[in-house]
This record gives C-alpha cells, sequence and structure tokens, in this order.
C-alpha cells in the first residue's frame, strides 16, 4: 500500500523519484508510515498530502477547524468501537452518519461499522493528529452523556493572541489551558510541537518549530552553567519555573538540531496509603527500623514520587529529621511533625558524598537518596544504613533481580568480600514498581513486586549468586513477583497481551501463569 501510494506521488509530479527512495529507506528503519515521513522531511505539505490521499480514495475530507459532537452522535458507536477501529462519529446527517477516519484500512470494514450504527456511514478523512487527539480526550470523557467540542489548536492560538506566530512559552501556556494529564511537550527542530499522554503522542495543529525558536528559549531559560554543560555533553536536564507552573525541562543537541522535552511536575503528592501496598510490606516500609530499603524500577515509573509519599507520611505522623536527595526535587516536601531537608544534586551541592556529609550536622533519622551512580556513591549509603539510620534507595532497574545484581556489580569494583557481606546485613526489603498504562485510558496503575530479606537470600548476596535468585525465591511467599500481577490484569482485561511487551517482563513466567 505504503510503496502504491508512493509511485502515485511520483506519477502525479507531487514528489520526485529520489524523495520518494530516501522516505522508504527511512520507512524500512523505522516503521513509520510513509505519508508522516515525506512531511517531517518537507517534501510535501500535509494539507497536499491528505488532499492527494482523497482524490485517490475518492473519499471527502472533513477540514473544519471547529466542530461539536453530539452525544446523541456519539451513541450510534459504541466506544469500544471508536477506539479499536481508530473512527470518530462526527454527524448524524438525514439518515446518514459521518464517520472521520485516518487509516484507510476501515474503508475495509464499512460493512460491520454499518450493522452496528444501524444506518449508511460515510467515511470522512481526517487529519491523523486530530483523530489522535479527538480519542485521546475520549479516555476521559463521559462518552455519550455529553456533547464533545473540538476546536483546533490553530483556532485557539489565533483567538487569544491574533498571530500565528508566537514564541515556545506562550505555546506551553496555552497547551496547559487546554490539556489535562498530559506526560510530555516535545519541540524538535524544523517538526511540529508533539503532545504525549499515557496511551498516545500526537502532533499539534500548529507550524512547524523553527531552529531560531528554541535556541531563543534557550537563551531565556537556561543557566550559563547549563549551557556550556549542553554544548560539551549536548544534553541538559533542569527544574524550570513557567507561567506559575514546574516543569522537568531536558535539552538534547544533536549536531546543530536540538529536541525540548519538557515534563509538568505535580504539587500534589499521593498518600502512601493509596498505593494498595500489602500490609506486610507497608509495616516494614513505615516502621522505624533502620537499614537498606531499595526501590528500584525503569526511569519514569515513579520512585521519586513513591518516596516522597513516603517522606511526607513520616513528616505528618512523627517527630524525625529528614535528609531527602535527588538530582531534581519534584515535589516541595511538607515541615509538619518532622524537620525536613531537601538537597538537588548537581545544583546545591555538587555531588552526593558532599550531600552525606549534611547528615554529619544534621544528624538525620531517615534518609532517601535517588540516585547511586558508582560504588563510592553506594558505601555512603551502606555506611548511613549501618549507623542504623533507615536509609531509602532508588535504583534505576525493571526488576529486583537486577537491582541486587547492579548493587552487587558495584561492590565488586572495589574486590572486598566483606562488603557484600555489610550489604546483605542491612538489606531489609526491595520493592520493583510500574507504572501500567490501563487500555482505553489515561490512568497509570501502580504495580509492584517486592522481596523480603531470608537466611537464604543474604547467602546468595555474599555469594555473589544473583541467578538463584530467580530460581529458587522468585514465586515463592519471599518474592512475589510483578507478572503475577501483570497476568491478572489481562485475565480481568484491563490489558491486551500485546502490552505486556511493552514492559521488560519474564515472558515465560507470565506464560505460566496465565496457565498457557
Amino acid at each position: 500500500m505504503a510503496k502504491k501510494i508512493g509511485e502515485l506521488l511520483v506519477e502525479k509530479g507531487v514528489i520526485t523519484k529520489n524523495q520518494l527512495d530516501l522516505a522508504l529507506k527511512r520507512q524500512s528503519l523505522t516503521g513509520e508510515k510513509l505519508g508522516y515521513i515525506l512531511v517531517k522531511l518537507g517534501f510535501i505539505d500535509e494539507e497536499k498530502f491528505y488532499t492527494f490521499l482523497a482524490e485517490q480514495y475518492n473519499v471527502k475530507k472533513f477540514d473544519k477547524d471547529e466542530f461539536i459532537i453530539a452525544k446523541e452522535t456519539q451513541n450510534y458507536l459504541s466506544l469500544k468501537t471508536v477506539f479499536e477501529k481508530g473512527i470518530i462519529p462526527i454527524e448524524k446527517k438525514d439518515d446518514k452518519l459521518l464517520v472521520g477516519f485516518s487509516n484507510f484500512a476501515i474503508l475495509n470494514s464499512l460493512n460491520d461499522i454499518e450493522f452496528e450504527a444501524g444506518c449508511k456511514v460515510v467515511p470522512y478523512l481526517l487529519p491523523d493528529n486530530v483523530v489522535k487527539k479527538i480519542l485521546s480526550d475520549f479516555q476521559n470523557f463521559p462518552y455519550g452523556l455529553k456533547d464533545y467540542h473540538f476546536k483546533s489548536f490553530r483556532k485557539y492560538v489565533l483567538e487569544k493572541y491574533g498571530t500565528y506566530d508566537i514564541g515556545i512559552s506562550d505555546l506551553i501556556s496555552l497547551i496547559d489551558d487546554l490539556e489535562s494529564e498530559y506526560n510530555q511537550i516535545m519541540f524538535v527542530d524544523s517538526s511540529q510541537p508533539l503532545i504525549k499522554k499515557s496511551n498516545s503522542i500526537y502532533k499539534i495543529d500548529y507550524k512547524i518549530i523553527k531552529h531560531s525558536e528554541i535556541l531563543k528559549f534557550i537563551k531565556e531559560h537556561v543557566s550559563d552553567i547549563n549551557k556550556k554543560k549542553l554544548i560539551n555533553d549536548n544534553l541538559i536536564k533542569f527544574s524550570l519555573e513557567l507561567n506559575g507552573k514546574n516543569y522537568i525541562c531536558s535539552i538534547l543537541k544533536q549536531k546543530n538540531k536540538y529536541s525540548l522535552i519538557l515534563n509538568p511536575i505535580s504539587k500534589h503528592i499521593p498518600d502512601i496509603m493509596d498505593f494498595d501496598l500489602d500490609p506486610t510490606v507497608l509495616k516494614e516500609l513505615i516502621s522505624l527500623r533502620g537499614g537498606l530499603y531499595i526501590i528500584a524500577s525503569p526511569i519514569g515509573h515513579g520512585k521519586t514520587t513513591f518516596m516522597s509519599s513516603l517522606a511526607n507520611y513520616f513528616s505528618k505522623n512523627i517527630n524525625k529529621v529528614i535528609l531527602f536527595l535527588d538530582e531534581f526535587i519534584l515535589y516541595d516536601l511538607s515541615h509538619d511533625n518532622s524537620f525536613i531537608m531537601q538537597i538537588e544534586i548537581g545544583n546545591d551541592v555538587d555531588s552526593l558524598s558532599e550531600a552525606v556529609l549534611l547528615d554529619n550536622i544534621i544528624n538525620a533519622n531517615l534518609i532517601f537518596v535517588s540516585s547511586v551512580k558508582n560504588y563510592k556513591d553506594f558505601l555512603y549509603v551502606l555506611q548511613m544504613a549501618e549507623a542504623g539510620k533507615k536509609v531509602f534507595m532508588a535504583v534505576d532497574t525493571p526488576d529486583i533481580t537486577s537491582a541486587i545484581s547492579y548493587i552487587i556489580s558495584m561492590i565488586e569494583v572495589l574486590k572486598d568480600v566483606s562488603i557484600k557481606e555489610r550489604f546483605a546485613n542491612v538489606l531489609r526489603l526491595c520493592i520493583a514498581q510500574r507504572l501500567v498504562n490501563l487500555k482505553h485510558s489515561n490512568k497509570k496503575l501502580y504495580l509492584y513486586e517486592y522481596l523480603k530479606m531470608s537466611l537464604k537470600m543474604k547467602r546468595f548476596i555474599i555469594d555473589g549468586a544473583v541467578l538463584n535468585i530467580n530460581s529458587q525465591v522468585k514465586g515463592s511467599s519471599d518474592y512475589i513477583p510483578i507478572e503475577k500481577k501483570f497476568a491478572e490484569l489481562i485475565q480481568q482485561r484491563f490489558l491486551d497481551k500485546d502490552d505486556i511487551f511493552n514492559y521488560s517482563l519474564d515472558y515465560d513466567l507470565m506464560k505460566n501463569y496465565l496457565k498457557e
């Protein structure tokens, strides 16, 4: 199909043969849609491409920049059908239902759609970003109960500013006004802005971002120190307050092109009681028993949020001294009954070792460490745990076994067997967690696995026999694996089987729990 469309574009003189060859070569590497590649490379205007497709398939374009989908119209198609087929019931006109689409494969399913709707269906071509935007909105919308109002982003920009030519800061402000529960905004050189929600990513209906616009943003919002770091390391990450909202801002430099990524920071800290933890795990976490507690997950799966929730619990319920060490301060922790010192490593101090020196002054009872990068950092953490403090340490690994393996690999650099024994003696509990995107929803579910310390585990750590954890402990009452919880979600139809491949899991173990 992609090649045929490409050849037709060349035959009609819309693109050249050389441009098609370049696009097809890229498609073979990325798997992206041919039209998306041609537009991104600047070989064809998006509007012109959609007009061409509409003519070839003899369908009409629906090009209104504002319209209302009445609740009565929504009820002609179930939300399940809308999501599965990627279609939008737009309007009921006389005895016909106008349905918007961007994937031409649905033209083969018109009979099924008409059977469900109970009337004649007329397909209308919509831009892909419009379909994705509406489907994303429907995930948290009372579908079938309320009229849905669509207005293009371009129209919002023109109404508010009187021009399409506005800066990135103003764009971000408008996105905040219009969008809810998004995870990221991305601005890439020579591309339209992108917005990412938990289950989808789509282009914002706006002009291509120029190189000069990103440079202007960097000039206005990046410190001189970070500008030098960007030049030397090609990547910076820092906290940013913009338009009264807080973000983690990442800027990536590739050759002479920049990518700007903003992740909004929520000021709301979840209650630790809302994580639905096993009572024995919760009891161990909120006790004042000293030792080391490992919180593991891939990057972006809520380790800092989880530890902030724990710190907030301690602050509200006991009178202690808390030291919270993080590379980026995502939350302002409350000083209720405890004294809390939050230190941003790389900003307030240069390194973890420098931050630990502060503990000699404040003598914290509870310590939270968001990042341990080498054996020197780990030795500081180990010494604090050995001093009887309760230390929570975050590790960027997908499961418990790899978290312990990561720590042992740092220890083995020192060629000192006694450090493994010291580690085994202070380790109390290890949790590995995931934030899972539920089907057809922007909501995320918190899942976790946990490992309690035992004499057997202590011996495995001292011997460096990490593989024995999976073969002899995983699946027992001491180590409830996350695969079991994923299997339960699939059986309860909150997840599709295909969704699990988005996560790093033991698929053989998963099949065992699914009884396949």
